[in-house]
């Protein structure tokens, strides 16, 4: 095999893809297929070789060192310039849309910076009241937060629920867009001026009885994604109850595939962001017992791509740096899931399910620009949702490995010890072997973000306490909101570790 051996084991580019090859490869060897792969990793090696204008063997030397950096700056300097971008008068269509800019460039930063800012001080707690006006400018973690929070409260309808401009009808996905950025930009009073009841009463609205599911907005088509913004944002606001979300598996199962994973209704193919949705969504609620964690496991090992590291949504497709995000979340959805089912509390699962070092490396090596932004794949153009979403999935992947690090310090349990496996998965689990690859040093670090919630880790722990204080009763029974018993479960569990 050649020195570079991408992903390599030697039971093939990934041990269970082994397992399969008489089923799925009839009429090729495994030898044959190991050669194909051996020949794509060298197309790959060459691709890489062509980016650095050297031999790939000589990519740690110093001289070269800075084309493989986080270009941090550069793209903290892009999602703000996109923040602020005004539409020309050809893509005034595009406005209807503003939120997601503002969230994805938002959020892209928070992840970039370094701040010790963020107070979520309660201007309604005496004790805080001093600190709230000395520390009014310091909260404003961003140059434009006053105009971006005036913008998004604008964003709120009357009825509940965001739009996606002004006095645009609200949806599901705007809401959690609006939702999210005012969490990101740490404003206390922009967080309590959020109408919660008409929030929850705006949800409610929304449920579609014939299928079960949520509709994206009032006469909208229904599909899981509109499940998980219900899910996350009732979680953020503490709006949860049983009966928003009564009966809601029935209508989950549907959406399962054949293969594992979830589509985005019924019927259709699986895809990596509806699975997400799904699992995650169960997971914040706590319903996450009436997933088939066999099959789900053994759809989202494959979609890992043994040449170049990266994600792909679905089978047969090629990888996109948008589901770096989607997948590690999914692993943090798997271990918590596992939690729950077995006595295993350490995170020992995504190490081996997950080459987070190939995965970062594939998005700092493939998908940078070298004026900022980041790309789905080489050779397209750079855009807020890959940036943001590239940079969330680095930070999940970055997280992998720092877990790893301090698992590996102690005896790993046999995997076979875990009976939510099938023998299929563990059998041949072997470590990588090694392979050129980008270290997760200080320089390449970013800032956590929440794989249940996408919104930086902090803030989300800050605005819990904020809304602690302020309990919602929500049903005539005298039912108060919460955040979901899964996701506080996860909060505790995480915290008490």
């Amino acid at each position: 095999m050649n020195s570079f051996d991408l992903f390599l084991t030697d039971f093939g580019v990934y041990p269970w893809y082994e397992l399969g090859m008489n089923e799925y490869r009839g009429g090729r060897t495994f030898e044959d297929w190991i050669k194909s792969k051996e020949n794509s990793q060298n197309c790959f090696k060459n691709f890489i070789e062509s980016i650095f204008h050297n031999n790939f063997s000589d990519c740690d030397e110093s001289a070269n060192i800075q084309d493989k950096l986080l270009k941090r700056n550069e793209h903290l300097k892009f999602v703000r310039r996109m923040r602020k971008i005004e539409y020309p008068e050809s893509s005034i269509e595009s406005e209807s849309t503003r939120i997601l800019m503002i969230y994805w460039s938002l959020h892209s930063e928070e992840l970039l910076t370094n701040d010790s800012c963020g107070l979520l001080l309660d201007p309604e707690d005496d004790t805080n009241n001093e600190a709230f006006n000395s520390k009014a400018e310091e909260i404003q973690l961003f140059e434009d937060s006053f105009d971006i929070i005036a913008t998004i409260l604008k964003f709120q309808d009357k009825s509940g629920g965001f739009g996606g401009n002004f006095s645009h009808m609200p949806n599901l996905v705007s809401t959690y867009l609006a939702v999210s950025s005012i969490i990101i930009t740490g404003d206390t009073e922009a967080l309590l001026k959020i109408d919660r009841f008409k929030m929850y009463q705006f949800f409610k609205k929304l449920r579609d009885f014939e299928t079960g599911g949520f509709k994206i907005q009032l006469d909208g088509e229904v599909d899981v994604r509109a499940f998980y913004c219900v899910s996350a944002v009732a979680s953020m606001l503490q709006i949860v109850t049983e009966e928003l979300f009564d009966g809601i598996e029935d209508y989950i199962l549907n959406c399962s595939g054949f293969d594992g994973g979830y589509s985005g209704d019924f019927g259709g193919e699986s895809h990596g962001g509806y699975t997400y949705c799904v699992v995650s969504g169960l997971c914040i609620l706590g319903k996450s017992s009436i997933i088939d964690i066999d099959s789900l496991l053994y759809w989202i090992v494959q979609r890992q791509s043994g040449i170049e590291g990266g994600f792909q949504g679905r089978t047969n497709k090629l990888v996109d740096s948008c589901y770096s995000f989607w997948f590690t979340g999914l692993l943090f959805c798997i271990e918590e899931i596992l939690r729950i089912r077995t006595s295993i509390t350490e995170s020992y699962i995504q190490s081996c399910l997950c080459d987070f070092q190939a995965l970062a490396s594939y998005i700092l090596i493939c998908c940078q620009l070298s004026e900022g932004g980041l790309i789905d794949k080489p050779k397209k153009p750079r855009d807020l949702y890959h940036t943001c979403y590239a940079l969330s999935g680095l930070s999940l992947a970055q997280r992998m490995n720092s877990i790893y690090r301090i698992s590996n310090k102690q005896s790993l349990p046999p995997f076979s010890e875990c009976q939510v496996f099938d023998d299929k998965y563990v059998e041949k689990c072997t470590s990588y072997t090694p392979f050129y690859s980008i270290s997760i040093s200080e320089e390449n670090s970013i800032n956590t973000t929440d794989p249940f919630l996408n919104v930086r880790t902090d803030k989300i722990r800050k605005s819990r306490l904020i809304l602690n204080r302020h309990p919602l009763v929500l049903t005539i029974n005298g039912c108060i909101g919460t955040e979901g018993i899964g996701y506080k479960e996860y909060i505790e569990n995480a915290n008490a570790i």
